[in-house]
């Protein structure tokens, strides 16, 4: 599976002790090694994989989103058993994309990776549609009367033991395919057709942003798109067959159509651009690390001039192993941001510090300023990352408890037909696949003309929008729930409102996704190094993961004091008529305009990823009007 991890560790000793620093070109790299004589597709290539990722991303969530349903109803799990296997699986399944990441970036590729995730996510939809639908592989079926008397026969070992196969599976399933999907569709486009050869030089760098291709920008949206319909399939359709029909149909579905999907995708094998792996850069990290602590003590040369002090640093010329082509690694200039870590890149006046082909002696004492830069933007995404875990938690707490709402509301949709509660989440997938075309066409465009920025906003802009959105969405929560709470309460505890009502708060947290979500996207694969693209899409994804966990926290945190204060139920009680979700709705728009305040801060300093340093001298009074329009 990893010849594209082999070929990368051969090329990685072949260039020496130093990290490559290869310029870009127009030409793609494929994972042998050698250089390969198409460019890249663009959306020719990507039309073979999408419906690969439409179908992944289905099968996921017709397992995941319901698993706690599917544990108690078809295994006979107590609850609280039920709740227990289903947060290790959500932690694990949050996670696992790291691992695959740093596989992907280190040894396989994104390719074989991802080919090995889909592959991996047949197999398990296999043994899980099997184990919902053969009768020796599950607990008899009960009643919901003999559920709730605690009679029911529980899952065997062998029950349990195809069961955990089958989500250890999806786990492995997730971690190759979430964070390669997007950076291997990426791949896809031109990531310099305007600027192509060499863009070692400053002026380069700086138009690389803004000449970013529009087909990829365009590419990030439209994934989302995907993925959001794939969530909101699983969520009516798939949540449908498997409440109305059977389990084993609604795993079923999902299963066959990873099977013909990767069919088409294989067929466009020969389209693709595969990036071959760059070896692991965390190394790299430690070096300048150590190496920074350890001269420490030594002064920068011109402290105030980037230029200047690039000049004497050492910034070695670009180096391509022979016969290796070039890979998409992009030279970067010297900043004063973080410059404790230049330090590092200080050449002493050891005459043996630099050996006679140009690469250090000691690594550990002394790195180019390509890899101080690197490990500069790795520090630089952490407060924005965790801007993204906070907007996170806001969506996690109000999707969460709307899910609950709407158990106590009623769910016709006409004189007959009822929904299931889960699928009312799906309004909020549905506003995003309906707004990003919108966005994309219309507003993006109109804006461009405006800004003169390539999809009319920053990428940090398209986040700070989303995270404001977010505290509008909870406001309209905690006035819907104001009066949901009211009716239950005047009609024994269900509310005659439609479960309907519930649409506009998740409509308008679905825009704010759009805005957000997507910017995160495009925000980690354009400002993470460029060999860990990989893992930059993981940083999404474990931005997830910890949200899931600080919003049982922040729920905990706000009992506690509510409890103190009141003396009675907290405002997030186990019976949500009894308690003031109201309240903590609106606690939560208060966390949302803390969050917004935090990122405008966030955004003030941040300096994207290749942006030369201005001499203080050439540059104008900033204003923070100035600095945040730039951003």
């Amino acid at each position: 599976m990893c010849e594209g991890g082999r070929a990368a560790a051969s090329m990685a000793r072949t260039a020496s002790a130093s990290r490559r620093q290869p310029e870009t070109t127009s030409l793609a790299v494929d994972e042998a090694g050698g250089r390969a004589s198409r460019r890249p597709r663009g959306w020719k290539a990507v039309g073979f994989m999408i419906g690969l990722y439409l179908a992944i991303a289905m099968a996921l969530n017709a397992f995941a989103q319901p698993v706690t349903n599917y544990l108690i109803k078809r295994y006979n799990m107590k609850p609280n058993a039920a709740t227990s296997v289903a947060n290790v699986f959500s932690g694990t399944y949050s996670f696992s994309p790291v691992v695959g990441a740093f596989v992907a970036d280190a040894f396989c590729g994104r390719f074989w990776t991802l080919l090995f995730g889909a592959v991996a996510a047949f197999v398990a939809m296999v043994v899980i549609t099997l184990s919902a639908t053969i009768r020796q592989l599950k607990p008899p079926s009960c009643s919901d009367v003999a559920r709730q008397a605690g009679t029911c026969a529980g899952p065997s070992g062998l029950h349990r033991a195809v069961l955990y196969i089958g989500m250890a599976l999806l786990v492995v399933a997730t971690g190759g395919a979430n964070p390669t999907s997007l950076p291997f569709g990426a791949d896809q486009f031109d990531h310099d057709d305007a600027s192509s050869g060499s863009s070692s030089n400053e002026a380069d760098e700086r138009r690389r942003r803004a000449e970013e291709p529009a087909g990829l920008k365009r590419f990030y949206n439209w994934y989302y798109v995907v993925t959001m319909m794939a969530s909101f399939m699983a969520l009516t359709f798939i949540a449908y067959i498997q409440d109305k029909v059977s389990w084993g149909l609604g795993f079923g579905i999902p299963t066959a159509l990873v099977a013909a999907t990767f069919a088409v995708f294989l067929a466009g094998t020969p389209l693709y651009v595969r990036v071959p792996a760059e070896g692991s850069i965390f190394s790299s990290v430690a070096r300048v690390v150590v190496a920074s602590c350890r001269k420490r003590r030594l002064t920068l040369p011109h402290p105030r001039d980037a230029r200047q002090q690039e000049a004497v640093l050492y910034n070695p010329p670009v180096v391509v192993a022979a016969g290796t082509g070039t890979s998409r690694v992009f030279k970067l200039p010297l900043t004063l941001q973080l410059s404790f870590l230049n330090k590092a890149a200080i050449v002493t006046a050891d005459a043996d510090e630099i050996r006679p082909d140009g690469s250090p002696a000691r690594p550990w004492s002394l790195c180019s300023v390509q890899q101080v830069e690197e490990v500069k933007c790795l520090v630089k995404i952490v407060p924005v990352w965790i801007s993204g875990v906070m907007w996170f938690i806001s969506v996690a707490e109000l999707t969460n408890y709307t899910f609950l709402q709407a158990l106590t509301m009623d769910l016709h949709m006409g004189r007959s037909f009822t929904i299931p509660p889960v699928s009312i989440a799906a309004i909020f997938n549905l506003a995003i696949v309906l707004f990003v075309p919108v966005y994309d066409l219309l507003v993006a465009r109109a804006a461009q003309r405006v800004t003169g920025v390539e999809g009319g906003i920053t990428v940090l802009q398209r986040q700070g929008v989303g995270v404001a959105i977010s505290g509008l969405a909870l406001v309209v929560a905690a006035v819907v729930e104001r009066r949901r709470r009211a009716s239950a309460l005047d009609n024994g505890g269900t509310s005659p409102m439609s479960v309907f009502v519930l649409a506009p708060q998740l409509a308008v947290m679905g825009v704010s996704a759009a805005f957000n979500m997507i910017g995160q996207m495009e925000f980690y694969n354009t400002e993470f190094p460029d060999q860990m693209r990989t893992l930059a899409n993981a940083a999404f994804y474990c931005a997830q993961g910890a949200s899931s966990y600080l919003a049982t926290a922040v729920v905990n945190v706000v009992n506690a004091r509510t409890r103190r204060r009141g003396g009675g139920q907290g405002w997030v009680a186990e019976d949500i008529n009894a308690g003031k979700l109201d309240h903590f709705y609106y606690a939560m728009a208060v966390f949302a305009a803390i969050n917004f305040v935090y990122f405008l801060v966030c955004s003030y300093f941040y300096r994207y990823k290749g942006e030369p340093e201005v001499a203080a001298e050439d540059s104008p009074p900033a204003t923070p009007e100035a600095v945040l329009l730039k951003h």
